[in-house]
């Protein structure tokens, strides 16, 4: 899988965070910016921040700079204050679903889906690893993020959650 880090990210500023507070809120656009950029391309939906943070999305060797621990929590501050962020675990921090497209998006897809092909009831594993989902852009979601993704159709009244004996069990009636 191949992605192409912005020019920015080979000059060696962009990987310390600026002392002025303009220059340090653009900054945090950029690697917000970047970060959905590279989980899209890398179809990442929940990433630990401490494997992350060792990742070449935070760690340039060609130029031997990384960004702080610091500066990648705010840029994942930022990621979730615009919603395109969730944490999993509210209380450390370390654990973030990534919304490069968010909730309501996906919800849209898979509903989209469900109603050109018919299909009345759905469990997780199908629309996640299903063969009639094979090649569309929701294939592989995290099994976590679909399960959020779901709770959306339900709250705009499009779907009824039904549950199984394990995750993979749980599925929708689409509405």
């Amino acid at each position: 899988m191949s992605f192409t880090f912005p020019a920015i990210y080979n000059f060696p500023p962009f990987f310390t965070q600026q002392p002025t507070a303009d220059t340090w809120s653009r900054q945090r656009a950029l690697w917000v910016q970047l970060v959905l950029s590279y989980c899209a391309s890398h179809r990442l939906f929940l990433v630990d921040l401490n494997e992350l943070s060792v990742s070449p999305l935070f760690t340039n060797a060609s130029i031997s700079r990384s960004l702080n621990r610091k500066a990648i929590d705010a840029v994942f501050e930022d990621i979730v204050a615009a919603g395109n962020g969730e944490w999993e675990d509210k209380k450390s921090r370390s654990r973030c679903f990534v919304w490069w497209k968010r909730p309501d998006e996906w919800a849209a897809l898979i509903y989209a889906w469900a109603s050109d092909n018919g299909q009345k009831i759905c469990t997780v594993y199908e629309i996640v690893e299903g063969d009639v989902t094979e090649g569309l852009e929701f294939h592989g979601l995290h099994i976590d993020a679909v399960k959020r993704v779901l709770e959306v159709l339900v709250r705009q009244g499009r779907g009824q959650l039904f549950y199984g004996s394990s995750d993979t069990d749980m599925g929708i009636k689409f509405a």
